[in-house]
């Protein structure tokens, strides 16, 4: 099937010509890309006004001629959206969004009202297809990612992953896979945006350039909040460029911090910013078996 995209920009404003050649990545793997004149109308470090980029948001969801929605960055500004959303004029045209970081505040309530969502690379992410160079490898991984993106927009796909116990974590387990970038799910307890995991939920948690005492403030947050009360463990997945303290082991801290619930922790998952982001469909059910997450799709 080839697939056709409505790009939107719910979030921060980018570099133009980043955006450009992440669309030209994205082309390059077949797919045919609808874009609104203009993609980006910057209102300071958001990519335009709350209104604009909400008429954005409405209009990829009214168009009849693309399969998905696919968010070309993070940043900042998508949890702004969420009280002027239309959920019935989504619903009547209920195709997947695709991103992760700030537009993990959107997956999450996209699953709520029964839309679907998945948790993948931006658009910006597909420039590295034409920018590695002549690193064929991370080529390779990011091309893998992408393509494994654009699968589960085509329909049905069982993905698996790496990950490894933490303790004493059960060897097999199952729940609902939610989740998504630590400090954006941490800024939203206290509000009506804030996460709250289904029974049995994995929850799944990544970050990018947080020293680790911001880390574990966020998940204080998240745990002290009630986010994670009904979950049934939690799965780390990449934190890029976090700097660390001293020997320690941020898989520790985490675990401290989560010891009050008696959560399980898992780690190492292939998710989250840098050349590691595979995808996931949020609210899918993950299976925990010997060190592997697989995930029904």
């Amino acid at each position: 099937m080839s697939l056709a995209i409505s790009l939107i920009s719910p979030s921060s404003v980018t570099d133009d010509a980043a955006v450009a050649r992440g669309i030209q990545g994205l082309e390059s793997l077949g797919v045919r890309l609808h874009c609104p004149e203009p993609l980006q109308r910057p209102r300071r470090y958001l990519a335009g006004s709350r209104e604009w980029r909400l008429a954005q948001l409405h209009a990829a969801y009214d168009d009849p001629e693309t399969h998905a929605v696919w968010a070309i960055r993070g940043g900042y500004g998508a949890a702004q959206l969420l009280d002027g959303i239309d959920w019935a004029r989504l619903a009547a045209n209920p195709k997947p969004l695709v991103g992760y970081s700030d537009v993990t505040v959107l997956l999450d309530h996209w699953h709520r009202h029964g839309l679907p969502a998945i948790h993948g690379p931006v658009v910006k992410a597909a420039s590295g297809l034409l920018d590695a160079g002549d690193d064929s490898k991370e080529r390779g991984i990011l091309r893998r990612q992408l393509s494994e993106t654009l699968a589960l927009l085509r329909g049905p796909t069982a993905l698996d992953y790496p990950l490894s116990a933490w303790g004493e974590a059960p060897a097999t387990l199952a729940g609902p896979l939610v989740g998504g970038n630590l400090t954006t799910l941490a800024s939203l307890v206290g509000t009506p945006a804030a996460l709250h995991a289904p029974p049995g939920a994995l929850v799944i948690l990544e970050d990018v350039g947080e020293p680790w005492y911001r880390l574990e403030r966020a998940l204080w947050q998240l745990v002290q909040g009630g986010a994670l009360e009904r979950a049934a463990a939690v799965c780390l997945g990449t934190f890029e460029g976090c700097p660390p303290w001293g020997d320690e082991r941020l898989e520790a801290i985490v675990a401290e911090t989560l010891a009050p619930l008696g959560l399980p922790l898992y780690h190492g998952l292939p998710i989250g910013h840098g050349l590691h982001n595979r995808p996931w469909r949020y609210g899918a059910i993950g299976h925990i078996n010997q060190g592997r997450l697989t995930v029904e799709s």
